[in-house]
């Protein structure tokens, strides 16, 4: 009876399915675009068009190893796409902070909830958040922060 127990519990979890594992991720197409050397960024479109913000004009240096710099700038150049990073139980975020003359700061917010009992996958997302300035970037440096915080 004892065996026949335990092949019933064997079988049982031999039914469960597997929890899905994402794929790794590479770092955005345009992030790695950037790392080509002799490549040349291209000029920054015009204020009145969307497109890349060219890696000259960003300052990510205080962002984490591996954060995606992905930054977008949509028709008007008053509002930014930037790629975030997320997983888990973690939320990504964006802080539109100092709009100074020659320079804009945007701080990437990473939200983890408070218990720390809380089960979560190990998956790695990169949301794309846009954020609103109140003049158009135009050829402004943009500093990119990073903050982490829980809820």
């Amino acid at each position: 009876m004892g065996a026949g127990a335990a092949l019933v519990f064997a079988t049982a979890c031999g039914e469960q399915p597997a929890a899905p594992q994402a794929p790794a991720e590479s770092p955005p197409a345009s992030q790695e675009l950037t790392k080509v050397p002799g490549r040349k960024p291209a000029e920054p479109p015009a204020q009145d068009q969307g497109g890349s913000v060219p890696a000259a004009q960003i300052d990510s240096g205080a962002l984490p190893r591996g954060y995606p710099v992905d930054v977008s700038r949509g028709k008007g150049g008053n509002t930014l796409t930037i790629v975030g990073q997320e997983g888990g139980c973690s939320q990504a975020s964006a802080e539109v902070g100092e709009q100074r003359g020659d320079r804009v700061t945007v701080t990437m917010v990473e939200t983890k909830p408070a218990d720390k009992n809380t089960m979560c996958t190990m998956d790695m997302r990169y949301p794309p958040i846009t954020v609103r300035l109140d003049d158009p970037l135009g050829d402004r440096l943009l500093v990119l922060k990073y903050a982490q915080r829980t809820e």
